[in-house]
């Protein structure tokens, strides 16, 4: 073979080598997107299984009315159904969010074009929370919602111009954190305005109007029954009976205190009966609340999974996410069997 059919042959290999190289190149940029609809729908689950959790926070606000707790117009139970109200709306902007960036990543990566979209989807979720004095929300809320605003709109001014989808979703990323916080503050703002509707009923249950005279005259009843058994056991337990008369004035004390004790216990059992059902409604709401806040926790740790999962094309795992929306749902239906 001659020099030059041996330098056209070298060539020939080259330019199969560099075909191969630039067709791998292509086919690993042209992996394809993972589906993110499982995260569009947990997170419609999500949603409704926070509106079921809010029938919670309303009947506890309507079992304070019909025990004449609080007035139609009572301000806690205003701010109560405010801020469950603004809770909702939030849940409303994460399935609009949670959907349009379904839609971006289905229609592929368009560099520049996707990353604006993700921005804008960011900055509609935050613009939506909408919290402020109309929505119930405490002096801390109020000023956590303001610091998230701001972090977030720098955070979108300083990558709005992302190159790649990939690169927006991470770098978003916390600001999807700080949003969520925002949300789940929320929902820690029911949690003490319920608290205070449990508080209110108790404290009307143990008035004077209802049951508050029979609970101080049963522990007037109960001082005074320890203290004539003490007198009695020290009279008696010290060798021979000395003072009969005392004794025997002691004995009849007691008897007396206990038949009286027995006359009121009716009303006490009443009472205790009210106050036990109480009590089992706030520890099952609580107990709804609490897994409300954990499945919004969640919810933001599925959206970071979701674009670590985008970036490296694998699929996006809800599995936990769909775990603790059952766990809402379990535990309401639970108090609704109260």
């Amino acid at each position: 073979m001659t020099q030059e059919c041996k330098v056209h042959v070298a060539n020939r290999r080259w330019r199969g080598l560099w075909a191969l190289v630039l067709v791998a190149s292509l086919l690993g940029g042209c992996t394809a997107l993972p589906d993110t609809r499982g995260f569009t729908v947990a997170t419609i689950q999500l949603k409704e299984a926070m509106g079921t959790a809010g029938e919670v926070v309303k009947a506890e606000v309507a079992s304070a009315r019909s025990a004449d707790a609080i007035a139609l117009g009572d301000a806690s139970a205003r701010k109560l159904d405010a801020a469950w109200s603004a809770t909702m709306t939030s849940l409303d902007a994460m399935v609009t969010y949670a959907q349009s960036i379904e839609q971006i990543v289905d229609s592929g990566n368009r560099g520049a074009e996707s990353a604006r979209k993700v921005a804008d989807s960011v900055k509609r979720l935050l613009d939506t929370v909408k919290i402020d004095a109309t929505t119930g929300a405490s002096a801390a809320v109020a000023g956590l919602a303001a610091d998230t605003a701001a972090f977030v709109y720098g955070e979108y001014a300083k990558h709005v111009a992302a190159q790649s989808l990939e690169e927006s979703l991470i770098k978003f990323g916390p600001s999807l954190v700080q949003i969520t916080a925002l949300i789940n503050a929320q929902v820690a703002d029911a949690r003490s305005l319920f608290v205070v509707q449990i508080e209110t009923q108790v404290e009307h249950l143990r008035s004077g109007n209802l049951y508050g005279d029979w609970i101080k005259r049963n522990d007037e009843l109960g001082k005074q029954q320890k203290s004539a058994t003490l007198q009695l056991l020290n009279l008696t337990s010290a060798g021979p009976a000395r003072q009969p008369a005392k004794i025997n004035e002691l004995k009849a004390q007691v008897a007396q205190l206990d038949l009286v004790q027995r006359q009121i216990a009716p009303h006490m059992n009443e009472y205790n009966e009210k106050l036990e059902a109480i009590r089992r409604r706030e520890k099952a709401g609580l107990s709804v609340i609490g897994a409300a806040e954990n499945a919004l926790a969640t919810w933001g740790a599925t959206q970071s999974q979701l674009a670590l999962a985008v970036k490296e094309r694998k699929p996006v795992n809800v599995d936990s996410l769909i775990a603790a929306v059952a766990e809402v749902r379990t535990l309401t239906q639970r108090w609704r069997e109260l």
